[in-house]
C-alpha cells in the first residue's frame, strides 16, 4: 500500500457522493471553531471586520487540482480533503482561503493570481500561507508547522539552500 493509499480511509469516489447537508455540516463545524480562534480574530481584526463574516464567506467542496482555492469571492475545498477522514487537521486550509477572500472583497484592486508569476513568491500568497501557518502552529504545535513548510516548500521544487531560507523564514515569521 502506498502513502497515498494509506491516507484514504474513505475512497474518493464514496466523498463525491456525500449529500450537501453533511459536507455544510463539516464546513459550518469549521467555521464556528474559527470564529474562537485567535489567529482568525487577528485577521478580522486586520481587516475591520467581525468574526461573525465567516458565516457569510461562500464555501463548497469540489474536484481541483489543488488542496483548496478563491475566485471571484468563493471558497472551494478539495474533496480529497475528506479522504483522510480528519477535516478538523485540515481547517488551515479555510484560514488560507479565507485571507484571499478578503484580498478579493476588501482590497482596493484585484490580487494576482497564484496562477502569475511565481506562486510562492507572490505576496498574496505569502500572506495566506503565513496566516495558514500560524494556525498549524497554535493548534497542532511548531513542529508540525515546520513540517507543513518543509512540505510545501518540496512540493514546490524549492532547492537552492538561500531561497528555502528566506521563504522559510516568510512563513514562519508568525510563529
Amino acid at each position: 500500500m502506498n502513502d497515498e493509499e494509506e491516507k484514504e480511509k474513505i475512497p474518493l469516489s464514496v466523498v463525491r457522493k456525500l449529500p450537501y447537508k453533511t459536507l455544510n455540516r463539516l464546513i459550518n463545524k469549521a467555521k464556528a471553531h474559527l470564529k474562537t480562534d485567535k489567529v482568525w480574530q487577528d485577521i478580522c481584526k486586520e481587516y475591520d471586520e467581525d468574526v461573525d463574516i465567516i458565516d457569510y464567506i461562500p464555501t463548497i467542496f469540489g474536484n481541483l487540482d489543488v488542496s483548496a482555492k478563491t475566485n471571484k469571492g468563493i471558497v472551494t475545498l478539495n474533496y480529497k480533503l475528506l479522504c483522510d477522514g480528519d477535516f478538523n487537521h485540515d481547517i488551515s486550509y479555510l484560514i488560507h482561503e479565507y485571507t484571499h477572500w478578503f484580498q478579493q472583497c476588501y482590497g482596493k484592486k484585484a490580487t494576482q493570481s497564484s496562477d502569475d508569476g511565481s506562486y510562492l513568491h507572490n505576496k498574496f500568497e505569502q500572506e495566506g500561507f503565513t496566516n495558514q501557518v500560524e494556525y498549524i502552529a497554535k493548534q497542532h504545535g511548531e513542529d508540525e508547522a515546520e513540517e507543513y513548510v518543509d512540505d510545501l516548500l518540496e512540493h514546490h521544487e524549492v532547492d537552492d539552500k538561500k531561497e528555502k531560507k528566506k521563504l522559510e523564514n516568510i512563513f514562519m515569521k508568525q510563529v
